[in-house]
């Protein structure tokens, strides 16, 4: 009889770990501290004004219609890092780490859907695939064209790796989009889309 109800006990010890290990496999990730390129900015840097933000927020992208922006309430964790020069330039860099790959695809799907809706007459949007980086990426491109405009434009690069979701974007208030604009984007995406398992905990 005592060897049953120690058995007992211990199955059901077994049956509390095994319960337990899902909450401590789900528990929500968080980006660590210096992970983006830029975050060192903040403190050091005269030429531009920095800003690292972990409040959540929404993606820094789709400046000329904010409204088309995909959610990203569910993320458990988001860091935005800011530039401002003057008025007529900023840059940003942003990972957003999302529940799972699944919910990261939506935010990239919306993105597109966002870009597409965006195009106007006078708003010359386009996304591009990019082979080779992450699970998926493209780049995006808004330019005013406008016969009065002075070609103010916005360009970005977004990956996606797994559940992360990380955005480079730049605003100019001169000058037409080229390939040569994507340059450092892409160069800024491909440095930190390697580590980014590391952030969600997914390697």
């Amino acid at each position: 009889m005592i060897k049953f109800v120690l058995s007992g006990a211990a199955v059901a010890l077994l049956l509390c770990g095994a319960a337990a290990a899902p909450a401590s496999a789900s528990s929500t990730r968080e980006i660590p501290k210096g992970f983006l390129k830029y975050e060192h900015k903040e403190a050091r840097n005269k030429v531009f004004n920095w800003k690292v933000s972990d409040r959540a927020q929404p993606l820094a992208l789709l400046t000329d219609c904010p409204g088309k922006r995909p959610s990203v309430r569910k993320a458990e964790d988001s860091r935005t890092v800011t530039a401002r020069g003057d008025s007529d330039y900023r840059y940003a860099e942003q990972l957003v780490v999302m529940p799972s790959p699944e919910a990261a695809q939506q935010v990239m799907k919306g993105v597109r859907a966002g870009a597409a809706s965006c195009a106007t007459k006078k708003l010359a949007v386009k996304t591009r695939p990019i082979a080779k980086l992450g699970d998926e990426a493209f780049t995006f491109s808004a330019q005013d064209v406008t016969a009065d405009s002075l070609g103010g434009a916005e360009r970005a690069v977004v990956v996606r790796r797994g559940s992360s979701v990380l955005l480079y974007s730049e605003f100019t208030a001169y000058g037409k989009v080229g390939k040569h604009d994507f340059g450092g984007l892409l160069a800024d995406a491909g440095a930190v889309t390697p580590r980014l398992c590391q952030a969600a905990k997914e390697c």
